[in-house]
């Protein structure tokens, strides 16, 4: 088992690993969807595929099915967060090129995101697990998981827990997908507190439109997408 598998495990619980798995699915899904939808537009600025961020927080809500997962919404926020085994998930689009760094990017720009970092999960009724997808854990990651779990007290804690989701793209390329457990600063970023990773590598490929020999992900930019200062600034005024 690897270290990303085993941290998913303990974090999330038994359908951990298939939310890492499912993670890299539909960032990449949204950036190949926002993709199309702004070249279906024929807009020079990159106003439509910044409502990225709409579409991944609306992916994001399938999470919540999980046993023991809610949907909370942060403050007065136009989304709600799935909460799984009292830990809280935000995918976060903090940058639109590969320059830009996390941990120079401020978070806490509004009280939704500070009330991200605080999410306390809502109580969640006991139903039968019936119909729930295999979580294709092994016998030695369901030992672990049962000891794991006799060694931890209740997951929901006085402190909220954040795993974010940190996406760096745009119209021109996905460029990197982290997650990991952070914690707000009193400045107002966020510091990962512990182990994070890639899921670039997991995530599946497929061709997308105008480019019958690659992927958006790779190679040369196409022309319709000319970088410019205005296209950044109407991507980032759509941006959460």
């Amino acid at each position: 088992m690897d270290a990303g598998r085993r941290w998913a495990l303990e974090r999330f619980g038994t359908y951990g690993p298939r939310i890492r798995e499912q993670i890299a699915e539909m960032v990449k899904e949204e950036h190949e969807a926002s993709l199309d939808a702004q070249e279906a537009s024929g807009h020079r600025s990159h106003g439509v595929y910044g409502e990225f961020w709409r579409g991944i927080l609306e992916k994001f809500e399938l999470f919540s099915d999980l046993p023991g997962a809610t949907l909370v919404r942060p403050g007065e926020a136009p989304y709600k967060l799935p909460v799984v085994n009292g830990v809280a998930l935000f995918p976060w689009r903090f940058a639109k090129s590969r320059e830009t760094e996390l941990a120079a990017t401020p978070f806490g720009t509004s009280d939704a995101r500070v009330a991200v970092s605080r999410l306390r999960p809502k109580p969640v009724q006991g139903a039968f697990d019936l119909g729930l997808p295999d979580a294709g854990l092994s016998d030695a990651e369901r030992e672990l998981l049962e000891t794991f779990q006799s060694l931890t007290q209740d997951p929901v804690v006085s402190s909220g827990r954040l795993v974010l989701v940190a996406i760096s793209s745009s119209a021109r390329g996905l460029f990197s997908v982290e997650w990991g457990e952070v914690e707000l600063t009193s400045a107002g970023f966020v510091e990962w507190t512990g182990f994070h990773e890639s899921l670039l590598a997991s995530a599946p490929t497929r061709p997308v439109s105008m480019s019958p020999g690659g992927t958006f992900t790779a190679g040369e930019p196409p022309s319709k997408f000319p970088k410019a200062d205005s296209d950044e600034k109407v991507d980032s005024a759509n941006d959460e």
